[in-house]
């Protein structure tokens, strides 16, 4: 057990690891879903292996033991042993059940979808493809009502028209960057199948601000 001021430095000190990780995620090439095994896992090990560390008696008399700052090292030792069983115990469980699932129907996804990551393909986990969706509905409805109803393809351009409520300010349009307008150059006709990568988010946002300007 440790003391609150400690309890918030490890909470700091793990959130910062996990903030890096999830930072390099996209460089380490493997696919974790809602970022389970990074925030839950690499966040639980830091706070289990810092605990050691920093525990002390006196917050709990009744079963509470100093750590390795307090004249204990042995603890920290303790606390190794205990996060490599959990993660023992979590890797035999985990391929008790995908082992069997995998023998019996098949558990590999498409290439396609672990390419682009189970985050977007099957949770929807990206405002990137939630905004895409909203972008091309709204373009496609807009083209039915101008249309009489019919679908349309249409290979025109996206504008950002902004009017204030005050008079007295000056109302302003934002282009969109190029690379936007190709993505939903046919949203008139079908939503698009593919969502700006996040890769492109800043750059698209440095252009928006640059039009504005």
């Amino acid at each position: 057990f440790v003391q609150p001021g400690w309890s918030i430095l490890i909470g700091t000190i793990a959130t910062c690891i996990v903030y890096v990780l999830l930072l390099l995620k996209k460089y380490m090439r493997f696919d974790d879903t809602l970022d389970v095994a990074i925030v839950h896992g690499c966040g639980g090990i830091a706070g289990a292996f810092m605990t050691g560390l920093f525990s002390q008696k006196w917050v709990n008399e009744a079963g509470g033991f100093d750590g390795a700052f307090y004249g204990r090292p042995v603890q920290l030792w303790y606390q190794i042993a205990g996060i490599l069983t959990a993660v023992g115990f979590s890797a035999v469980c985990t391929a008790g059940i995908l082992l069997p699932l995998d023998w019996i129907m098949g558990i590999r996804l498409a290439e396609k979808d672990e390419i682009e990551g189970l985050d977007a393909t099957a949770h929807g986990e990206s405002w990137e493809i939630a905004a895409s969706r909203t972008v091309s509905d709204m373009v496609r409805k807009a083209l039915e009502d101008v249309n009489n109803g019919k679908n349309s393809e249409d290979r025109g351009t996206f504008q950002l028209h902004y009017t204030p409520a005050d008079t007295d300010r000056k109302s302003f349009t934002i282009p969109l960057p190029d690379r936007f307008n190709r993505q939903y150059s046919t949203a008139g006709n079908t939503r698009p199948q593919t969502s700006v990568n996040s890769n492109e988010i800043p750059a698209i946002q440095d252009d928006v601000v640059k039009s504005r300007h």
